[in-house]
């Protein structure tokens, strides 16, 4: 079955790397005793296309895995039994589960300078596509498609009226630009957007439209754009001109502490975990990895790092450790190893599976047993 024996080692080295607890919680009053010879690993067998296993803890505790053509899905939980049942659920991820665990160090080096500046360059990237959405490529205009620009003009006169339209135009781009950030965000209307997107586009063909009559004039087209907050700068197309003067100090990375979640593997973009930086000073710098997967604080190489603490926030849910590192000048960005199994969907509430002799039969009459054995 393809990607099963991957997502098996995966989610293998997962308990292996990560200690798994569950709540130790009484069974059901109904419960039967627990049979501990039901105990054991299972596979699923006679459904085509499709690969099963189920590990029951004497413990109580079972894990669950099934790869269905590309799709995945794992549980893990208590089990119990009752009227010669095995009961699976519902799948449980405690919140006081260590899903952190602190891998090798590395120096602070090109690598990680290079990944920083890049990433302060994707986050205002970012951001400008968020906060300045009208300056996007694409999406929906108003415009009604009819011409402005009359073009049977004299040379002289034809100037003149283009650059009346575009002094027309650009105070429209700029009313539309103050009634777009003056809009209500938590409103999910779009029309601020729409018309701030339209205007920039009737603004930027009365511009091409004026530089081509000034050129047939002899003349030198003067125009400027609208201002515009500096964080809608990575967007704009009139770079830098067409931002505000942006205060900011630039981030000086040439040495700093990180984090690297699963470094070079498949990055987990989008996760939001804070990582604070504490430094023997009794200083503390703050990151969050939520765009590329790692998340860089700048520090001096003269300041050591004593610790670090790591918190997740998934599914209403916050997951954090703290670690402790060795004094070590050299020792800037630690390797961070996720356990996955977080974010998992449950893929079930419960699963019912009738004890048949030594294999296991679902409940709902689905084809298929699991048998004891590899």
């Amino acid at each position: 079955m393809r990607g099963l024996s991957t997502f098996l080692m995966v989610t293998a080295c997962a308990f292996a790397h990560t200690p798994t607890s569950f709540a130790q919680e009484p069974d059901a009053v109904d419960a039967e005793a627990r049979d501990d010879s039901l105990a054991g690993s299972y596979r699923l067998t006679g459904v085509m296309e499709t690969a099963s296993r189920l590990l029951l803890e004497a413990d109580g505790t079972y894990k669950w895995m099934m790869a269905v053509g590309s799709l995945d899905l794992y549980s893990e939980g208590k089990w119990t039994q009752t009227n010669g049942q095995v009961i699976l659920g519902p799948h449980q991820f405690h919140s006081d589960t260590p899903v952190f665990a602190l891998g090798s160090s590395f120096p602070w080096d090109r690598e990680e300078t290079t990944a920083a500046y890049e990433m302060e360059h994707t986050r205002r990237k970012n951001r400008a596509k968020w906060n300045c959405a009208f300056l996007a490529k694409g999406g929906y205009y108003s415009s009604s498609g009819e011409s402005i620009f009359p073009k049977d003009l004299p040379p002289l006169e034809q100037y003149k009226a283009a650059a009346k339209i575009e002094r027309e135009l650009h105070d429209a781009y700029k009313k539309a630009i103050a009634a777009y950030f003056n809009r209500d965000t938590s409103n999910t209307d779009d029309s601020p957007e729409i018309t701030a997107r339209t205007a920039k586009q009737d603004w930027e063909h009365s511009v091409a439209f004026l530089a081509e009559s000034a050129r047939a004039a002899g003349k030198t087209a003067q125009y400027q754009p609208p201002l515009l907050p500096a964080e809608c700068l990575f967007l704009s197309d009139y770079t830098p001109d067409y931002s505000e003067n942006d205060g900011r100090a630039n981030v000086n990375w040439d040495g700093g502490v990180g984090i690297w979640v699963n470094r070079r593997e498949r990055p987990n973009a989008r996760l939001n975990i804070d990582a604070e930086f504490s430094f023997t000073d009794g200083s503390v710098e703050m990151a969050n990895s939520y765009e590329l997967g790692f998340a860089f604080a700048p520090a001096g190489f003269e300041r050591q790092l004593q610790s670090i603490k790591l918190t997740l926030r998934h599914d209403e849910k916050e997951y954090s450790s703290k670690f402790d590192v060795p004094t070590d000048r050299n020792a800037r960005v630690y390797e961070v190893r996720l356990d996955n199994r977080v974010f998992v969907k449950p893929p079930f509430d419960e699963l019912r599976l009738n004890i048949s002799g030594d294999r296991l039969k679902s409940a709902d009459g689905s084809r298929g047993y699991y048998i004891k054995g590899n």
